[in-house]
């Protein structure tokens, strides 16, 4: 299927790897452009660098530092410029928080995830969509997590600005709409990333079992049977930025092998 989004510009927040890289490469295989943003200036040209090699659309690394929204001026503009144009596609992603209770979370860790799961990415949102509402075309997207639906627990962090962020998300998605700007969250649930590992070799500690024994024990439980593949949650961005699902905007869509309980 071509998805009539050769050429266009991607910018992807804090995706040198897991389920950000596989966004970007299901983009650059349908011709897309891409900048990719990292915290550490090599991971993001090492990623760029594989999309290119593999893919043949123009890639390029930026350093992103999500804890101060006042460094998204400089990552926007830098990526167009780097690209060649203005973003198209709009990619908001950040690492992972650490686990922590309702209680336990300290003033420090909620200031500095604040800046790092809300404020950067509506500030980079605000640069980014009136470009997009001028050109009466664009597509920005949200990673969001079962946490957007129902809290997890030991997650508070994630809980609180994740949801936090998908309200934005659909309240935007209802204010450029007419202007040919769709704005989605796609929320997985047991893919398998880094975080997937983090959080299993967390909990297994508290258990006094292994890693490979939480993963085994999580996976039994599954509906599907076993965990997602980044690819897979790659492929649905890439359909939702793609020319024909330009009236599929403001859900929240499951990627989760049908674990979820709820519609």
């Amino acid at each position: 299927m071509d998805l009539g989004i050769r050429g266009k510009r991607a910018l992807m927040l804090a995706s040198s790897s897991g389920l950000g890289y596989a966004s970007a490469y299901a983009l650059a295989k349908e011709g897309v452009d891409v900048c990719i943003s990292s915290s550490n200036a090599g991971r993001a040209s090492a990623a760029a660098a594989r999309i290119a090699d593999e893919t043949g659309v123009k890639a390029v690394g930026l350093v992103g530092d999500l804890g101060d929204p006042a460094n998204m001026d400089g990552l926007a503009q830098g990526a167009a410029d780097a690209l060649g144009g203005p973003i198209d596609i709009l990619f908001n992603n950040h690492g992972g928080p650490p686990l922590r209770t309702a209680l336990e979370v300290g003033e420090a860790e909620l200031t500095d995830h604040a800046n790092k799961m809300l404020l950067s990415l509506i500030r980079m949102t605000q640069l980014i969509v009136p470009g997009m509402v001028e050109r009466k075309w664009g597509r920005v997207f949200m990673v969001g997590a079962a946490a957007v639906a129902e809290p997890i627990p030991n997650n508070v962090l994630s809980n609180v600005f994740r949801s936090a962020m998908a309200y934005y998300c659909k309240t935007l998605a209802g204010e450029v709409i007419r202007d040919g700007v769709t704005v989605n969250i796609v929320s997985p649930t047991a893919v398998l990333t880094d975080r997937t590992l983090y959080t299993a070799a967390t909990f297994a500690s508290k258990k006094g079992i292994t890693r490979d024994e939480e993963l085994e024990l999580r996976e039994s439980r599954l509906t599907a049977g076993r965990f997602g593949k980044p690819e897979e949650y790659g492929a649905m961005v890439a359909f939702l930025a793609g020319q024909n699902a330009a009236y599929s905007t403001g859900a929240n869509w499951r990627i989760d092998g049908g674990g979820a309980k709820g519609i």
